[in-house]
């Protein structure tokens, strides 16, 4: 995956960090992301309140009402 403002990205984990907030925020296209990395990154993640309430309910099938 390439961005304008990030061409190249290394693997550690702040950068792993903030490729799932990248993705998150501003769409996946069809890139698949593996629930375990999701789960372990969530958070840590900067993401919207709504967007991380609908992650808790996709993967620990957790309600906030």
């Amino acid at each position: 995956m390439h961005n304008w403002d990030y061409p190249k990205i290394k693997k550690t984990k702040a950068n792993k960090i903030w490729w799932f907030e990248r993705l998150l925020t501003y769409g996946l296209g069809r890139t698949r992301v593996k629930k375990a990395e999701l789960k372990g990154a969530l958070p840590r993640l900067r993401i919207p309140d709504d967007t991380r309430s609908f992650l808790e309910l996709l993967i620990w099938k957790k309600k906030k009402f």
